[in-house]
């Protein structure tokens, strides 16, 4: 079942469930007005009640006269009541002629005063009727009936009437239901459309009307905010794609003119022969770096494979600094000051975040210069002594395969920056790049301190 339908049967069924409380509470209302409207004309008639003795018809004996009950008759030819009196014996006086009212044992309580005045309905003679037994002033139960007729074809009418009037609210909630559905589910349509469009076309360009502040504005908004991230993720891989393209190029060009220039040139001397050997080895460490930073990048994620944990900075920094010493030349040292601080992240990851760092502050810094590292805070700042960041480079240092143009005949394939912004965003930091004061540049790795930093460090 579609949605619309479901919203649809819905609508109706909560409205037609309200109509029907609506035409029964009304129902029951007016059928207890009308009837005690009769009640209380039943009340107002008893006083009225007589009693008269009248000889025995076609009698002319001097026997003594039966007594009768009396009701006036009702002005303008209205509806009239009957009435009998019950002795506590079980005798009943009543209208020579008049129907019997039905009595009971409750009847002989009320004559004999033990019981309340009570109503109650009977059908007499076919005729359905309203009857008060009250106590009389003789010691007696006064038995009084007025007919129903009117009431219940009142109510047969009111019946009908409440019924036409249900239908046709359960009929226009339908249609209301309808239209309200229709309202609801045409911005869900056109989710449902643009989705399918961009499954269809792979078009992730599309955008939907988002007007409002409603539930559905904020999903078609939201919406839209995927797929424009959708988009630059796209545009993003593409550009790795070209770029990565740009930088396998050289590599392979040169290894593949080595290999040729060795496939011709049989008779070459021995140490030309072990030089272009070792310019093509260098090439392919080369490309193995390229692939591996390539691999690093495509997998946002790769970095935190590990489960995060709570990690002493300090100390990681520490470790980072021995490798970068045994692996740097020219005498270079490093001054570290490192104040005791936790993050919590993967250890793998950051620990290759810094050694980029390091290893590009290596790269810049001349012979037998130091290398400040600071750590402090959750923050990693790495300073060399090279020529620094010209100010058109310090937005694109950290972006891929971004090379400054005095950086492109140095080693590198412009990715190592790169990796650390990708690990810090991972962590939920970032990284910055400034013009030290005293020259060369100044990297920031920052990273938010572990909850449990204050426990970690005891």
């Amino acid at each position: 079942m579609s949605l619309r339908r479901r919203l649809v049967l819905l609508a109706t069924a909560a409205v037609g469930v309200a109509v029907v409380l609506a035409v029964l509470t009304s129902y029951i209302v007016v059928r207890e007005d009308l009837r005690a409207g009769v009640d209380a004309a039943l009340r107002d008639l008893t006083p009225q009640v007589t009693f008269e003795r009248a000889p025995p018809p076609g009698e002319l004996t001097a026997e003594p006269e039966a007594v009768q009950v009396e009701v006036p008759e009702a002005p303008l030819g209205g509806a009239t009541g009957i009435a009998q009196a019950v002795e506590p014996s079980g005798d009943v006086i009543a209208r020579r002629g008049a129907p019997r009212l039905p009595t009971d044992r409750r009847t002989l309580e009320v004559a004999a005063g033990t019981r309340a005045p009570f109503f109650r309905d009977a059908t007499v003679d076919g005729v359905h009727v309203r009857v008060l037994t009250t106590r009389g002033l003789a010691g007696d139960a006064l038995v009084l009936a007025r007919p129903l007729t009117e009431v219940d074809d009142a109510l047969a009418r009111l019946r009908w009437v409440l019924l036409v009037v249900a239908l046709a609210g359960i009929g226009l909630a339908a249609g209301l239901g309808l239209l309200v559905a229709r309202a609801t589910v045409a911005p869900v349509a056109r989710l449902t459309g643009a989705a399918e469009q961009v499954t269809a076309t792979g078009d992730l360009s599309h955008r939907i009307d988002a007007r409002g502040e409603d539930e559905l504005a904020r999903l078609a908004a939201s919406f839209n905010a995927m797929l424009a991230a959708l988009e630059r993720s796209q545009d993003a891989q593409r550009q790795l794609v070209a770029d990565a393209s740009h930088e396998l190029r050289t590599p392979l060009t040169s290894i593949r003119a080595n290999l040729e220039l060795l496939q011709r040139a049989r008779g070459l001397p021995e140490d030309e022969r072990a030089q272009i050997l070792a310019g093509a080895r260098a090439q392919i460490e080369e490309l193995t770096v390229l692939m591996g930073d390539l691999v690093d990048l495509a997998r946002p994620g790769e970095q935190l494979v590990e489960e995060p944990e709570d990690l002493r900075l300090d100390e990681l920094v520490q470790e980072a600094v021995q490798r970068a010493r045994r692996r740097a030349a020219g005498g270079l040292e490093f001054d570290v000051h490192a104040e005791p601080c936790v993050v919590r992240g993967s250890r793998a990851g950051l620990h290759r975040a810094v050694s980029n760092l390091l290893d590009n502050a290596v790269k810049w810094s001349p012979p037998g210069a130091t290398v400040q590292v600071r750590v402090r805070d959750g923050e990693v700042s790495v300073q060399d002594r090279g020529p620094g960041i010209a100010p058109d480079d310090l937005v694109h240092v950290f972006d891929r395969f971004y090379r400054a143009a005095n950086a492109r005949g140095l080693p590198g394939s412009g990715l190592g920056l790169a990796i650390v912004r990708q690990i810090a965003e991972a962590h939920g930091g970032g990284v910055r790049a400034e013009t030290a004061q005293s020259g060369g540049a100044l990297l920031r790795l920052c990273l938010p301190a572990s909850e449990n930093s204050s426990l970690a460090l005891r």
